[in-house]
């Protein structure tokens, strides 16, 4: 069974995950619904983008996130976290992206379709 048939896995980020677990350029890889989804903070900002580089599949979950960024770990591609875009290549199909919000010292994760953005409290 692959990974992709075993389903998505981690946090349920529709139930929340604490503020504490996230730090300034951390990273937590969960779920909304049947979607693996990639919940990073930026400063003062959360964010939630799709767990995988539009290139290859790459894990963004072991990337690296700078400013408003995450990096592929396997090529570099880069992406916007506010967005979703596709910054550099080699990817150039964007992210798809959720919209967060923050209560009882959660975030939490929705698709929605626009822009997936969360100013601390």
């Amino acid at each position: 069974m692959t990974e992709e048939q075993a389903g998505p896995t981690g946090p349920d980020l529709t139930q929340g995950v604490p503020l504490a677990q996230l730090p300034d350029g951390g990273k937590v890889l969960g779920r909304v619904g049947e979607e693996q989804v990639l919940l990073a903070r930026s400063g003062a900002e959360v964010f939630a983008v799709g767990a995988h580089c539009s290139h290859y599949h790459g894990p963004l979950a072991d990337g690296l996130v700078v400013d408003g960024t995450v990096r592929c770990p396997w090529h570099h591609a880069c992406f916007d976290l506010r967005t979703g875009d596709a910054l550099r290549a080699p990817a150039f199909g964007p992210l798809d992206s959720w919209s967060t919000e923050q209560r009882d010292g959660k975030a939490f994760a929705r698709k929605n379709g626009k822009p997936a953005l969360l100013a601390s409290a």
